[in-house]
């Protein structure tokens, strides 16, 4: 027993690994100030909270203080969620790199310590502070059983979920590190992946499968493998419900454990393979690190492309150097190749297969339009083809965004580091020439992604007017409204999407990816490292997305042309207005039927936001050229 609890000792508390993580970071102030923001920030929302759902004031009824603290508690759960799915990345990547670029674990093989020591120790030493970042807002979780409508067994549910998270990101980022995988690429690529799982997979059950299920609030099949899913589905059983027993009777019981218990399913997926990871990595850090691996070999004779020695000397004509370096030195990889041309063919097939189905349904017959808008049922098809067209848009859009910061932020970063920016400044390059031409050079390698939304709507477009030229029931759709003055209803014909819709979607979405490449790369000019970059990048796009996101999507259901012009600055709201503008403008139909005011108030929305744009960047380069300069050499250290 003795020697049982000495080797369990060895293996966590006292390893050596952990001991050395675990003081070296608590010294940084860093951690202590990431703490009390993350306490500070949960507490201002839940005072927020209050006030906005009638927490304090009104009539003092327990009922009324029950009721926000319900919805209090579950929008700070979601929140520390969301936090841990994005910050849990970002901390692990940063693990990953700096072993990657310090060499830790070739240092670590040389030592007495075994391999699950080895792997433990890089997993548990960073996954430490994660943890400590969560039970520093379990105070606060405390408080709120006060108001009453919070089970405790929410709450443990909660945190629960947020740390099985935590423990498969990190499970995931420790198998990167012990393959030598954990570069810079493979830290994008490990963050960007997340965000666009649980944007992509949230979608698609929002929009898709909760209206296609037998019975509409409940969970899906999507469910298990998403952790907001399961925390809605253990915290909001009113409105999100597993199916009952007599709905799975007929499955077998692995189905039945599957579809009937998210969160035991979810902890059991989490678990079961963060556990196959661990195992795998201590099975192989020592191969791997000596240079032994077949797999390694295997691995990096596929994913890497080897280029000829020599190459005929490229003309560059006029242009900028700097734009056609960053545009055109990008993703010669053959991992980077397959990453673009894949999202694209990835789209394309989504979009066929969602386009087809709505074709071929069966409810249509001929000669017969379906119903559409707000009075139709939530699963006829032009609802649900809408609802999940948008939700594709928005997931492609997301993925854009965040490739767009993640590269933006490591432009100036990364030539920081390697000292290539030193050796620029050496040529007759000016400040200006050097920013517009990495802003440019950005934007035109981002460009095969930005079609990807703009040529899907398109396809919807043709169809609507090849449809309308044969006369498909399926493109053009009978929407009832209701007049806002009168009470009187309309029914009217209306197509499917309107042509002009691709094009207002690309006079948005292009300025929109330079914002965030403008973004990124200031905050890339001021930070010292690569993912000191990140951080800033994502919460000012973030923040500012979600702000248009809340008011301009109320503004455009209830002020004529000026609302749609603000939701036209928040690109997933905006997608919604343009696949669905009787629905989501106001007054799109006048009392006539006719939608000319309607449509041009799309076109003024589109061209606002492309100017509003437009003045961001610009101010944004216009801040960078000054204190360029002054910033590069203060982080040099020459000042």
């Amino acid at each position: 027993m003795q020697a049982l609890f000495s080797w369990l000792w060895r293996l966590v508390p006292g390893n050596p690994q952990v001991v050395r993580i675990i003081q070296g970071a608590s010294r940084r102030n860093q951690h202590a100030v990431v703490r009390l923001s993350y306490v500070v920030v949960i507490t201002l929302i839940v005072f927020f909270g209050l006030v906005a759902f009638g927490g304090f004031g009104g009539s003092g009824d327990l009922r009324e203080l029950a009721q926000a603290g319900s919805q209090i508690f579950r929008v700070v759960a979601m929140g520390q969620v969301i936090l841990v799915c994005l910050i849990a990345p970002i901390f692990m990547a940063g693990a990953i790199a700096s072993e990657q670029s310090g060499k830790t674990y070739a240092i670590l093989l040389t030592t007495p310590l075994s391999n699950l020591q080895i792997v433990l120790g890089s997993l548990i030493g960073r996954l430490f502070f994660i943890l400590a970042l969560l039970l520093s807002g379990l105070p606060l979780f405390a408080v709120m059983l006060i108001f009453g409508g919070v089970p405790v067994s929410s709450i443990f549910v909660a945190f629960a979920v947020a740390g099985l998270t935590a423990l498969f990101v990190g499970a995931v980022a420790v198998v990167l590190s012990v393959m030598r995988a954990g570069g810079r690429k493979a830290v994008f690529t490990f963050v960007i992946s997340i965000a666009a799982y649980l944007i992509v997979v949230g979608a698609l059950d929002l929009m898709l499968l909760r209206n296609l299920g037998p019975i509409a609030g409940q969970t899906t099949v999507l469910t298990a493998i998403h952790p907001l899913l399961v925390l809605e589905a253990s915290i909001n059983r009113a409105n999100y419900s597993p199916p009952g027993a007599e709905t799975l009777a007929g499955y077998s019981g692995l189905i039945r454990f599957y579809l009937g218990r998210p969160f035991a399913a979810y902890a059991t997926i989490t678990a079961g393979g963060s556990l196959l990871m661990i195992l795998f990595c201590s099975l192989w850090v020592r191969r791997i690190g000596s240079g032994d691996s077949k797999l390694m070999l295997w691995l990096k004779a596929k994913l890497k492309v080897s280029g000829l020695k020599t190459r005929s000397a490229r003309s560059l004509g006029t242009g900028n150097p700097v734009a056609w370096r960053e545009a055109n030195t990008r993703g010669r990889l053959l991992g980077g190749i397959i990453a673009r041309y894949g999202f694209l063919a990835i789209g394309l097939v989504a979009l066929g297969i969602l386009l087809s189905y709505y074709h071929l349904d069966t409810y249509w017959q001929p000669g017969k339009n379906a119903p559409a808008g707000p009075n139709a049922p939530a699963n006829s098809p032009p609802n649900w083809f809408r609802q999940a067209l948008t939700a594709l848009l928005v997931a492609e859009v997301a993925v854009i965004t965040l490739v767009a910061l993640y590269m933006a932020a490591g432009s100036v970063s990364k030539e920081r580091e390697d000292g290539t920016l030193d050796i620029m400044l050496t040529t007759p390059i000016t400040p200006r020439y050097y920013i517009w031409g990495k802003l440019r050079g950005l934007v035109k390698y981002l460009s095969l992604l930005i079609a990807l939304p703009v040529l899907s709507l398109a396809i919807v477009s043709l169809y609507t007017v090849v449809g309308k030229i044969n006369r498909w029931p399926q493109t053009t759709v009978l929407y009832e409204e209701i007049n806002s003055y009168t009470g009187g209803r309309t029914v009217n014909p209306t197509p499917l999407l309107y042509f002009e819709a691709p094009l207002l979607l690309l006079v948005m979405l292009l300025p929109f990816i330079a914002v965030c490449v403008a973004v990124g790369m200031y905050s890339s000019l001021r930070a010292k490292g690569v993912l000191g970059a990140i951080v800033p990048s994502v919460a000012i796009i973030g923040f500012g997305a979600l702000v248009f996101a809340f008011c301009g999507l109320t503004a455009a259901e209830n002020i004529p042309l000026i609302g749609p012009a603000l939701n036209a600055f928040s690109p997933a709201t905006n997608l919604t207005m343009l696949v669905d503008p009787h629905g989501w403008v106001a007054e799109f139909e006048d009392g006539t039927g006719s939608t000319v005011i309607g449509r041009v108030s799309l076109v003024f929305a589109a061209i606002i936001a492309a100017a509003g744009y437009a003045t961001i960047v610009w101010a944004f380069i216009t801040t960078m050229v000054k204190g360029f300069d002054h910033t590069v050499r203060r982080l040099s250290g020459t000042k």
